[in-house]
């Protein structure tokens, strides 16, 4: 290797494809970033069994070290994050380690920056179990100290990390996440729809893309639902995308109860580019979340053009900026409200679907995965 080639090492041990939520798209939008540079640098992939598979197509100066480990055994995920992969980065003569999934190995002969996206363990520890509050409560402080930078994707995670894990504001470095550029293009409603009804989805419908999980606030939405579904004139679907989480038994009882079965929709995990298509046909889109560190599919849906109801909590105002109206999430009556007032209002829906666009329009994959890049180049 030639003295100006770096190798840059990232850990992917966390990712488990499907099962990780927006840290997936993150990830991958990175490494596809990556993979277009012009560079003489290497880039070892750190891979489990789980994602060894996904990583197509990469030119040259990428490898990818299959670990053999199974990253649903979270235990030794740990262990071999914290004791093998340091050995392996001294083997392999790795000048920098990227850990973009929350923990690093603490311990490293090299440099590091590691991704967090959040502190949900912290603020919603009601999310996680026992064991997964403890490994999270000591691993992400010690690895935010050990690191030589934390990325973070708002500038209220900065905040949060600042006061929770009593980082300095320079260690910090805000990178906004993006938005698929055909997520940005004008999008035929009939196509739109063709593609919703192989699902089984017929409009028209409001939309939200979470996970169950009880930070995601649904049930809020679910309730202010069935408060429109008292109407009778109110033809709408609910239509939930994402994972099942923690509070989904909840939810099923809220729909169990009102006899909503019929027009509450889960979809479980859908291909993301899937996604671009249930915005577009979709008559509003909601954003009930009490936390997030980003807030993907408000900015997704921003740009797809379908006017959004945003929450007043957390990062959800800072990457809406304008382009959705916000409303106290918390409260299911507000929620209701917002949607009776795009439902009636054809004026203020064009007037926040145009807002919408042009802030959706701000946030590129291209650019984050350069501005990561760069932060290496600081380290190398």
């Amino acid at each position: 290797m030639k003295h100006n080639e770096k190798i840059i090492g990232i850990n992917s041990l966390f990712l488990i494809p499907g099962k990780v939520g927006g840290t997936e798209i993150f990830f991958r939008k990175q490494v596809e970033g990556f993979s277009k540079l012009k560079t003489k640098n290497k880039f070892i992939i750190y891979s489990n069994n789980e994602n060894a598979s996904i990583f197509d197509n990469l030119p040259n100066n990428f490898f990818i070290y299959k670990t053999g480990i199974n990253a649903t055994n979270r235990l030794i995920r740990i262990l071999y994050e914290q004791i093998i992969l340091p050995i392996l980065l001294i083997i392999h003569k790795v000048d920098l380690l990227h850990s973009p999934g929350y923990t690093t190995p603490i311990f490293t002969h090299c440099k590091k920056i590691t991704t967090i996206f959040d502190l949900n363990y912290y603020f919603y520890p009601e999310d996680f179990s026992l064991l997964q509050r403890s490994v999270f409560s000591i691993l992400i402080p010690l690895g935010a100290r050990f690191s030589n930078k934390i990325i973070v994707h708002s500038n209220q995670s900065k905040k949060e990390m600042v006061k929770v894990l009593k980082l300095t504001k320079n260690k910090i470095e805000v990178v906004y996440g993006g938005v698929p550029e055909d997520f940005k293009k004008d999008i035929s409603s009939k196509v739109a729809i063709k593609v919703v009804r192989k699902y089984g989805i017929e409009p028209p419908y409001i939309l939200a893309n979470a996970s169950s999980h009880p930070h995601k606030n649904l049930k809020s939405l679910f309730l202010s639902f069935v408060e429109l579904s008292k109407n009778k004139k109110f033809e709408h679907k609910l239509v939930l995308l994402g994972i099942h989480g923690k509070a989904h038994e909840g939810l099923d009882e809220i729909v169990k109860k009102n006899s909503l079965q019929e027009r509450i929709i889960f979809t479980g995990w859908i291909d993301h580019s899937d996604t671009k298509y249930f915005n577009k046909a979709a008559d509003i889109f909601v954003m009930p979340s009490l936390y997030e560190g980003f807030g993907l599919p408000t900015a997704e849906a921003m740009a797809c053009g379908v006017p959004v109801i945003a929450s007043k909590y957390s990062c959800v105002p800072e990457i809406a900026d304008g382009g959705a109206l916000i409303v106290d999430v918390k409260k299911p009556k507000e929620i209701s409200f917002a949607i009776k007032k795009l439902l009636k209002s054809s004026r203020f829906r064009k007037k926040l679907t145009i807002q919408g666009i042009h802030r959706g329009k701000t946030f590129s994959w291209t650019k984050m995965s350069k501005k990561i890049y760069n932060l290496y180049n600081e380290y190398l």
